[in-house]
């Protein structure tokens, strides 16, 4: 997930093509705005210090899948995007937790 910045979209575009370069497949993306309140639903024990980032403007999620992903946008995220705020899930673990936690909640705030 990308925060609001200068360069948000052309920052997804950039993951998008590396990650689909090392063979992951794009499920889905959503941009959506969130509010403070929003932050602790949405990422849980992840929250802390993501509350000051929403508050700049929409955020931007991308949902990869393949074997690896997780690992691989870690480490593109520290290669490419390093000083860009940015949250990917720690691990495959959390993953799905996270993907469904925020598409959700994006899947809510379109239907308002």
């Amino acid at each position: 997930m990308f925060f609001a910045g200068e360069h948000t979209a052309a920052n997804a575009r950039k993951l998008i093509h590396e990650a689909t370069q090392k063979g992951f497949v794009l499920i889905q993306t959503k941009e959506v705005s969130m509010r403070p309140e929003d932050v602790k639903r949405v990422f849980h024990n992840n929250a802390d210090g993501l509350t000051e980032l929403i508050t700049k403007g929409p955020v931007v999620a991308l949902e990869l899948n393949g074997d690896g992903v997780v690992e691989a946008c870690r480490k593109i995220s520290s290669e490419v995007f390093n000083g860009t705020k940015l949250f990917v899930s720690e691990n495959r673990n959390s993953s799905s937790a996270d993907v469904d936690n925020f598409f959700n909640f994006a899947d809510m705030q379109m239907g308002l």
